[in-house]
């Protein structure tokens, strides 16, 4: 064998390495769409409802043998380094078993301008449609160097307090730019993947991750709903939730999520 087909052949052999490479770890996206599944844990939200609402446990444990111990329904989130939409899929909200019926808010359709730090975000809470419209969430995440893979991504783990008492962990990756995540959740190095909040009994984590955003004028912010800023959704619904009691500031975490 000549030098020169030595150089050819050396070339071609680094090439290959470089594509393998490529191939075993995600490339930097700047656009795209996540698919993430929410499993909320019944079982254990019923025992929070009883629990408020004075009910006893036997009741509560007859109650379980009907309800599935999860409910899973099906979210995504179309993005770009500048703006994200986050909504239920098609068909992904499954129906409740529960005979309080469903969580409040548990069809948020959430979109975020990261460029104007704003937030514009379509609740359905029991019978009315809110239109919340205010700045991004701030949230003080601490980074640890705990590591997860989630479809297909390296992520790190950050924790942080939300609504002075609820403790939420978060995977984030740094090849995907854009710093979103499910819901409200933002202000990380890159975007969520995986979020656990276990006193809500609840979690959101990425099942696939495409590449392309088909078409970015999906991206459209909700309209519909009786506009409110954070702090005056949260006074209004303290009003007309008084009923429910002592579970009312549950309901409220599942509503500023």
């Amino acid at each position: 064998m000549n030098k020169q087909s030595l150089t050819i052949l050396i070339l071609m052999l680094f090439s290959s390495a470089l594509f393998a490479q490529k191939d075993a770890v995600p490339v930097i996206n700047f656009k795209g769409k996540i698919t993430y599944e929410r499993k909320l844990n019944q079982h254990k939200q019923m025992d929070e409802m009883m629990k408020g609402r004075g009910g006893n446990n036997a009741m509560a444990e007859n109650m379980k043998k009907s309800i599935p111990k999860y409910k899973i329904d099906i979210f995504e989130l179309m993005f770009t380094e500048k703006e994200s939409l986050y909504k239920p899929a098609k068909d992904g909200i499954s129906e409740s078993k529960m005979m309080f019926g469903n969580v409040p808010a548990e069809k948020n359709v959430v979109y975020n301008n990261y460029e104007s730090d704003s937030v514009i975000a379509q609740k359905s809470i029991f019978e009315k449609t809110y239109l919340v419209k205010d700045s991004l969430r701030k949230f003080e995440w601490k980074i640890s160097e705990e590591f997860r893979k989630i479809a297909g991504f390296n992520c790190r783990r950050a924790e942080t307090i939300i609504m002075d008492s609820v403790y939420v962990i978060a995977f984030y990756t740094d090849a995907i730019i854009a710093e979103g995540g499910p819901e409200g959740f933002n202000g990380l190095p890159g975007m969520i993947l995986g979020v656990v909040m276990p006193r809500l009994n609840i979690t959101y984590f990425a099942t696939k991750v495409d590449n392309y955003l088909a078409n970015e004028k999906e991206m459209l912010a909700p309209t519909k709903g009786e506009k409110k800023n954070y702090a005056e959704l949260d006074v209004d619904l303290k009003k007309s939730l008084n009923k429910w009691g002592d579970y009312v500031q549950r309901i409220l975490w599942y509503i500023n999520v």
